[in-house]
């Protein structure tokens, strides 16, 4: 069978590469240097919109039953006294919650998959030597430690091969950025602290000496534990150090052990040029690296291989056009640069705060964390933002909408044009590029509906009925399907509780009693979305019109 892609790297990024990839169609080999699944937790924390992409690949139940769910934060002074709890909250996901999941466990389910459902093995102990590409493909060198080698031709390559990536290095694209001046020691340990913490907890020890930070893992009484030092601090990575830090940043009486592993790195902020060039693509750290505030890393990676391959799948099977490809750097790496800004606030505001030595500047300190922590709109704010489920594409190429000039509408919409009012409210409904909010649909949710490797079509009849409305629906049903067969599905919203004659017999309804999806997606009067396959809106106009569909469509698809 011919190979379409070769994945370079078994972390989670390629690991949701590959399983992607095949999911949508393509047969792909994945290699990495190792031996086995990383041997360090390392990133630990799964945010909302990278457990929703779980749930569509169909890995979502093992990973919650390995993992332990977060609620918020508790931070306190090394003499217990409590500065402020942070809550996380403004969550519209199925999964409104941080999971703590060791990247290494993450590997292990991701692997598995990958192998039961796809049947793709990581090719372990495998390096990647050299490659050229031309307009047909790309020529790759690869090697073993037992002397075997082997070249083979793939029309496309994914570099998910770390921050170190061999991918980046040979196309000789800079890592632009800098260092932090500070080291980050990280420990998988049991740890019994003098204060009650409850199991979806994260604790959080603020004192002059420095910060020590608990984050729970699975496992009875196991904290990853994080902590910050100079980069002058030459102190080996040992429990003895990790006990010292202990006894100088938290409180007295507690103790750790057991440790299953522990790592110090320093803290780099950086960012590739560029995501593609010809046929070889980046993900997750081959293209940005940054601090590990928020959580970010691992899951900005995953989304990167979740966008990349429904593309990559189209392009290759000859359905989609190559502005499809140049769609994934032009979403993607905005999303990075945005991160590394939002990280790189937080790590060196983070580092004034540590500095604070008097107990005047602490108390100023703790007082204004305690203040804005308490804000509703605050803990909110943060929830949505480091969830992920905020990220869109409103600037993509590959995203586009039609609605009727403000001036050229009616003040009242009597029949299926809409009216000022419906106008207004349109703009309420998900944007161009935004991701698509989970909600019941009948004995369903509308995740579960758009969830597979196809586009989903949703035509709202809005709040006028008639004939004229439904048949031309249902012509644009049937032009969505003509055009894109097995890959588009396509529903009629109707805002009522039967389906209404007009329709043609094989034309899909779902029905919207209480009027709340018609209400969600600003569907006051007639109106069409095309959602992709990766959740987010592609297309969306105002009235539904068939062959301004047409015209996105042919920007698109072949």
């Amino acid at each position: 069978m011919a190979l379409d892609a070769l994945v370079v790297g078994a972390g989670p990024v390629g690991l949701v590469m590959a399983s992607e990839l095949v999911r949508h169609g393509l047969s792909c080999r994945i290699i990495d240097q190792g031996e086995g699944p990383s041997i360090w937790s390392k990133a630990q924390i799964l945010h909302a919109r990278t457990l929703e992409c779980f749930h569509d690949m169909g890995v979502i139940d093992p990973i919650l039953a390995r993992g332990r769910q977060v609620a918020g934060a508790r931070i306190l002074s090394p003499t217990l006294e409590r500065i402020a709890r942070v809550e996380i909250g403004g969550i519209d996901s199925p999964y409104p919650f941080l999971l703590s999941l060791s990247q290494r466990e993450t590997e292990i389910v991701l692997a598995e998959h990958l192998e039961r459902a796809h049947g793709v093995k990581v090719e372990r102990k495998v390096k990647l030597q050299s490659f050229s590409q031309d307009e047909g493909g790309v020529t790759v060198a690869l090697a073993a430690e037992d002397g075997w080698v082997e070249e083979l031709r793939v029309p496309y390559l994914l570099g998910c091969d770390g921050s170190h990536s061999t991918v980046r290095k040979a196309l000789e694209l800079p890592f632009e950025g800098s260092t932090y001046d500070v080291r980050l020691l990280q420990a998988d340990v049991r740890v019994d602290l003098p204060v009650a913490v409850h199991d979806d907890e994260i604790a959080i020890f603020l004192g002059p000496n420095g910060m020590l930070g608990f984050f729970p893992l699975p496992g009875e009484g196991r904290y990853r534990m994080l902590t910050f030092v100079d980069s002058d601090d030459k102190r080996p990575v040992a429990l003895e150090t990790f006990q010292a830090l202990l006894k100088e940043r938290g409180p007295a009486g507690a103790s750790l052990g057991d440790p299953a592993w522990m790592i110090d790195f320093h803290i780099h902020c950086r960012l590739a040029p560029h995501y593609r060039v010809g046929r070889v693509f980046l993900a997750g750290d081959a293209a940005h690296i940054h601090s590990p505030a928020g959580g970010q890393g691992m899951n900005m990676g995953i989304q990167d291989a979740y966008n990349l391959a429904w593309k990559l799948a189209l392009v290759a099977r000859g359905v989609g056009k190559d502005a499809l490809l140049d769609s994934y750097e032009a979403e993607r790496r905005p999303v990075a640069e945005e991160t590394l800004r939002f990280t790189d606030v937080s790590t060196r505001g983070l580092q004034t705060a540590l500095t604070m030595k008097s107990p005047l500047t602490i108390g100023i300190r703790n007082h204004l964390m305690s203040f804005v922590t308490s804000l509703g709109f605050v803990k909110e704010r943060a929830g949505r933002t480091v969830s992920q489920i905020e990220v869109a594409y409103p600037k993509s190429p590959a995203v586009a909408q039609d609605q009727s000039s403000l001036w050229s509408i009616r003040l009242t919409g009597a029949d299926e044009r809409p009216g000022l009012s419906d106008w207004i409210h349109f703009g309420d409904g998900p944007a161009p590029g935004a991701r698509v909010p989970d909600m019941p649909v009948g004995s369903d949710t509308l995740h579960n509906l758009i969830c597979g490797a196809h586009h989903t079509l949703l035509c709202f009849d809005g709040a006028a009925a008639t004939n004229e409305g439904y048949e031309r629906l249902g012509r644009i049903v049937d032009a969505a399907r003509a055009r894109l067969g097995e890959r588009v599905r396509a529903y009629v919203i109707v805002p009522g509780s039967e389906v209404p004659a007009a329709l043609p017999a094989d034309v899909p309804v779902l029905l919207d009693p209480d009027g709340e999806l018609h209400r969600r997606f600003g569907a006051r009067s007639e109106c069409i979305y095309m959602v992709r396959p990766d959740g987010y809106v592609g297309y969306r106009s105002q009235p539904a019109d068939e062959d301004k569909l047409a015209v996105w469509l042919d920007r698109l698809f072949v």
